[in-house]
């Protein structure tokens, strides 16, 4: 589920998305029993990257592999697969802020903040049709007529998943209109919303009682609200940008530092030429060694400031077999030693043994 929010302006090329879509239905290919990694093939990603909670995608990387996933699986009602899944599972952290507060009318207002952290790819605009109804109105961000269906089962499954968690397995809709012809898989539509389905419709919209957001949450809690809240919006910080192709890269680097990847192998599992992956890193202002540079300084000065490691243990640990050598680095990437690093992160001097 998503809402409009007043967010800074992404691109389709920005990797800003947390992969939930992406992790949901690579794990009902697998039960499937298909090659889900051909899904990824050309996009600069892998489905084990899926599982760093550090991973972002692009617009475009996501649409790729659910294209895919949807050509692969044509007769499944994938998105209401994704969708009917626990709250927890669908909005990840979001889900944890929208089951910790007060009111459901609390909980869509989350929503309507932080959605784009439960790795959403639509928005939903809410309106009173009248006193007792309201209208949530589903947007694509970016209009794709390949994936709406998805899209559309995913996110109203969503929401009406999370109300009869809240509400009682017997809640239903007043009704759901929708502006695709009906798929092969219809019939499922009226089992899982249990209300009058309309298809052919003139916008994709969920019609419910007004009454509903002013429903309890029985799991309200306050300090883990400000929690989760707090962990949403790190998640969409601005700083989080950037462009899928440098976010993949900085992924695949991440799973390996013990012993760093070069420019081919990088290319061969990201399913694409060493000059393609060039090409690509240039137009998104950057370059490989540079992006090699970050990923193991990040670690490196963390593990300075938050480890007892030895400097030479450190070293190691991000890809140095000679301890001297990454001091070398260190300095060239930062300005100081390891040594200095360490201490300014704890205020005590370690031995660089």
């Amino acid at each position: 589920m998503s809402t409009v929010a007043g967010s800074t302006r992404m691109t389709p090329s920005d990797a800003v998305i947390p992969p939930t879509l992406l992790s949901a239905v690579v794990a009902i290919g697998r039960q499937a029993g298909l090659p889900v990694s051909a899904w990824f093939s050309g996009t600069g990603l892998e489905p084990a990257l899926l599982d760093d909670v550090d991973v972002r995608v692009s617009l475009d990387q996501a649409r790729t592999v659910l294209r895919r996933a949807v050509e692969a699986l044509p007769d499944r009602p994938l998105g209401l697969e994704v969708g009917a899944r626990d709250a927890l599972l669908s909005f990840g952290f979001v889900g944890v802020a929208m089951r910790s507060a007060a009111t459901v009318g609390d909980a869509f207002a989350v929503v309507d903040e932080l959605h784009r952290a439960s790795g959403s790819l639509a928005d939903f605009t809410a309106g009173g049709l009248d006193g007792d109804e309201v209208e949530l109105h589903l947007r694509e961000r970016w209009p794709d007529p390949v994936l709406l269906p998805f899209l559309v089962e995913e996110a109203f499954a969503s929401v009406t998943a999370f109300l009869r968690s809240v509400l009682g397995g017997t809640w239903t809709p007043n009704r759901l209109f929708l502006s695709y012809q009906p798929p092969a898989h219809a019939a499922r539509y009226q089992r899982f919303f249990r209300c009058p389905v309309h298809f052919a419709a003139d916008a994709d919209r969920l019609v419910i009682s007004s009454g509903v957001l002013r429903s309890p949450i029985p799991t309200h809690h306050e300090p883990t609200l400000r929690t989760a809240l707090a962990v949403c919006r790190s998640l969409i910080a601005p700083a989080r940008a950037r462009p899928g192709v440098v976010a993949a890269v900085e992924a695949l680097l991440n799973a390996h530092l013990h012993r760093p990847l070069t420019m081919t192998e990088i290319a061969a599992r990201m399913h694409i030429s060493e000059r393609t992956l060039r090409r690509q890193l240039a137009l998104a202002g950057d370059h490989f060694t540079a992006v090699r540079d970050r990923v193991r300084e990040r670690h490196a000065t963390a593990l300075l400031r938050h480890s007892a490691m030895a400097i030479s243990a450190v070293a190691a640990e991000v890809g140095f077999s000679d301890g001297r050598e990454f001091r070398r680095a260190y300095r060239r990437w930062t300005g100081r030693t390891p040594l200095a690093a360490r201490t300014s992160g704890d205020g005590h001097p370690a031995a660089e043994t």
